[in-house]
């Protein structure tokens, strides 16, 4: 699956930005499975978990590195495509959509990143 890339109106600002790569990601989903696995016995399907399972991944998968705010830390910034670009300017929303679109969940407007 290619790199995308996509065009994000933040105020009165545009800016560029592109999906994490596979390298990037890599890290990320590491510790994730590694999570899964230590927590497989609570069962295959994570919905049928119980709050205090889901409460006791989600304390190992921070633990391990792998928090949303880590996350968003190490995967934004080397995907904004402008020099200059302050991510202190984004507000919890816009933080989320496009952090969204560069772990890759959203696909919506964006086009192949040429390289």
């Amino acid at each position: 699956m290619p790199v995308l890339k996509k065009e994000f109106e933040i105020g009165d600002k545009k800016i560029w930005v592109r999906q994490a790569s596979g390298m990037e990601r890599l890290f990320f989903e590491s510790i994730l499975a590694k999570a899964f696995r230590k927590h497989r016995h609570f069962g295959q399907d994570q919905t049928k978990w119980t709050e205090e399972q889901q409460e006791n991944f989600l304390d190992a998968l921070e633990e391990a590195g792998g928090s949303l705010e880590e996350q968003m830390a190490r995967l934004i910034p080397p995907c904004l495509l402008a020099e200059g670009v302050d991510i202190n300017i984004l507000n919890r929303d816009e933080l989320m959509e496009v952090f969204n679109f560069v772990r890759g969940e959203e696909q919506e407007g964006a086009i192949p990143l040429d390289f």
